[in-house]
């Protein structure tokens, strides 16, 4: 089953509902374009918009599908087909996490909230972007399409680069495993902007940075930071920390921290190296993000190639079925 009605087609799009598992054939697959929802029928979602002073507004599901993807997603210079592909690609994704996780905050009184805690929701990005037209049609492209697994949308997570390897949910986090999130080798990228990167931290901001968080105070000193185990894709499962105090947690646990202190470009990811030089601890890492579900920068060197949105899909979300969403 692929995409039709991609750029490099000149067919009008539509969706097989037989999907991406890969024990299903293409064949027998019919397109389904009439079972699809338009995007005026789309549910309305009430998103808490940081970029509005944290008002909560009622955005219907398209149209918070189209900002949400120009806000997720970056895409380089190039040819508009293969970003077109590629926002196709995103367009499920947002869809099917969004209707996945709605009412993730119903306690504070709207569904999600336009951080990365849910996915990043910048509504001026529709005046601003240059792919705002393209994102459009990516939307009216993709309309009503999800990813489905044992009877609901997936848990359909996603980062900037996996680094050369993805994650699985519950190395990155714990809970309960998901089938679809597999680690497995993803090296068809080379070269990206965050293929290796170096941090450094001198020894007095580890501290005060370190200080700031209970999971890993550690008493106005820091004398060793260590990677005690790694999970299969390499990244930093558990790390010690050696101070007044002696710190155990994971290795996401230790990025949160340090992304509060520094922002999310200092330790990019948990597959690093950490060493102490000095008055300063240095980071030797790749990839940027949790390593969990879709590398967007596997998916688009994947897309280049000439995969399809659904190759893409199917890859990265195996066991997984495509399928018109029933709002």
């Amino acid at each position: 089953m692929e995409l039709i009605g991609s750029d490099k087609h000149s067919m009008k799009f539509a969706w097989c509902v037989c999907g991406l598992v890969v024990a299903a054939a293409a064949a027998g697959c019919a397109p389904v374009p009439s079972t699809a929802p338009r995007p005026g029928d789309s549910p309305a979602l009430r998103v808490q918009v940081s970029q509005q002073g944290s008002a909560i507004r009622s955005v219907a599901l398209e149209d918070y599908v189209r900002a949400s993807i120009l806000s997720e997603y970056a895409p380089p210079a190039g040819d508009p087909g293969v970003v077109g592909r590629m926002l196709e690609v995103q367009a499920v994704i947002a869809r099917t996490y969004a209707l996945a996780n709605r009412g993730r905050h119903a306690a504070q009184g709207f569904d999600l909230c336009s951080t990365t805690h849910c996915q990043l929701y910048e509504p001026s990005r529709l005046q601003t972007s240059r792919w705002a037209p393209a994102a459009t049609e990516a939307v009216r492209r993709t309309a009503g399409a999800i990813l489905w697994h044992d009877g609901a949308p997936v848990t359909a997570m996603f980062h900037a680069d996996c680094g050369g390897h993805t994650s699985t949910s519950v190395t990155a986090w714990g809970g309960t495993p998901r089938p679809y999130l597999k680690a497995v080798r993803d090296d068809r990228h080379r070269d990206t902007p965050h293929a290796h990167w170096t941090y450094t931290v001198p020894v007095d901001a580890m501290v005060r940075a370190l200080d700031a968080d209970p999971r890993t105070r550690v008493g106005s000193r820091v004398d060793a930071i260590q990677v005690t185990a790694r999970d299969a894709s390499g990244r930093a499962a558990t790390v010690r920390i050696q101070g007044r105090v002696e710190r155990t947690l994971t290795g996401e646990e230790l990025r949160a921290v340090l992304a509060k202190r520094f922002g999310p470009r200092g330790v990019r990811s948990t597959l690093f190296d950490v060493r102490r030089d000095g008055n300063a601890f240095v980071f030797d890492g790749r990839g940027f993000g949790h390593g969990v579900g879709l590398c967007q920068a596997g998916a688009l060197a994947r897309i280049q190639a000439g995969a399809t949105p659904a190759d893409v899909l199917r890859r990265y979300y195996p066991g997984t079925t495509l399928r018109a969403a029933a709002y």
